[in-house]
């Protein structure tokens, strides 16, 4: 069957715009017990389904408070449930479907995400097993959804307060209608090492692809750098040909795995500061990624910082009365059911107790 083409106009595109970054995949993992926190947004407390009071602690025998807790467990299900398709509807902008009786990455269950005003498929949520977490995908057709719907801003003040702190993967595109960034620039820029991400390490490696009919209409054409497996992996496509348009459309792409999701308060900046062949797509001050092993170490300090200011005095008058010895300050402050047998720390705050008692 021959492809059908169509025009720009037919497609709502604007091919004289300027070049801008957008979202065309979207994927992440919230602990699904974390939607109780829900009704502390600024969405109306009304639509969000209360939580179960754990009547189960006033159980006067092992038996009833069995039975008690059984009916607790099937109620904070229930609400959990109510709150994740109002999360979906109110927070995403999208629908959920009926639930699949299929798994998806290892989850149990699984349910399509469509527009709001159709059945028209454009992403997943998953559930059961894998810690207790539920997933989310959005693809290209439900991340623009997600978008007109809310604010990359707003998403990201969504996941941080239910618990997400990086993105399973992001997919930020660039699309080119004038011929400037196509298989051929990508080409030249990988031999210029534009695709380097760091000082270190070697290059990506790369790859191309070129169909063509004997007329010479290009079928599938296509520049590829790194891997899929790979954290950080570039596609530059020939979005025309790959929809059978008669117009010049090139999609650059870079999908990226294990993200902070920072990411979503500035997508020019992250995608400029990726490379030197992203920031020359896009002008926007570059912004550098944050590594897994340096976000630890920002995380560690922003806490010492905290406790510094907030305790800071008491740990050192706590100090003092140990005469400086730290092991017996850790020992008074951190409880065994805390360090178990991951620190040989004494229980300096049961002997202080004793010695109070005895006294």
């Amino acid at each position: 069957m021959k492809k059908q083409v169509f025009t720009p106009e037919e497609l709502q595109i604007d091919t004289d715009a300027s070049p801008f970054v957008f979202v065309d995949y979207l994927s992440w993992t919230i602990p699904f017990s974390s939607l109780r926190h829900a009704h502390k947004s600024d969405l109306g407390s009304v639509i969000w389904a209360p939580l179960p009071k754990p009547d189960y602690r006033m159980a006067r025998n092992p038996e009833q408070k069995e039975k008690l807790m059984e009916l607790y467990r099937s109620k904070w299900n229930v609400a959990m449930m109510e709150r994740l398709e109002v999360f979906c509807l109110h927070v995403l902008g999208l629908r959920m479907s009926s639930w699949r009786g299929k798994g998806l990455y290892g989850y149990d269950d699984s349910c399509h995400l469509m527009a709001k005003h159709s059945n028209k498929h454009v992403g997943f949520v998953a559930l059961g097993g894998n810690r207790g977490t539920c997933y989310f995908q959005i693809e290209g057709l439900g991340c623009n959804h997600v978008f007109e719907h809310t604010t990359a801003f707003r998403l990201h003040w969504w996941l941080e307060l239910l618990g997400c702190n990086r993105l399973s993967r992001i997919d930020l595109a660039v699309d080119d209608f004038h011929g400037l960034f196509g298989r051929e620039y990508a080409r030249k820029a990988y031999s210029d090492d534009a695709f380097r991400t760091g000082d270190k390490g070697r290059s990506p490696s790369a790859g191309e692809r070129y169909f063509a009919e004997p007329n010479g209409k290009v079928i599938n054409e296509s520049f590829e750098v790194g891997q899929r497996s790979s954290r950080v992996y570039w596609r530059i496509y020939n979005k025309a040909a790959q929809l059978g348009l008669d117009m010049s459309w090139f999609r650059n792409e870079v999908e990226l795995k294990d993200m902070p999701i920072d990411v979503l308060l500035d997508i020019s900046g992250y995608f400029a500061g990726l490379c030197a062949y992203g920031a020359s797509i896009i002008s926007f001050a570059p912004v550098k990624v944050v590594t897994k092993k340096k976000q630890v170490a920002l995380d560690l300090h922003g806490r010492i910082k905290w406790a510094r200011r907030q305790v800071g005095r008491t740990l050192f008058d706590i100090a003092k009365y140990f005469d400086g010895d730290l092991g017996k300050v850790f020992g008074a402050l951190v409880s065994s059911e805390l360090h178990d047998d991951q620190l040989q720390l004494p229980d300096t705050y049961q002997k202080l107790l004793d010695e109070i008692m005895d006294g």
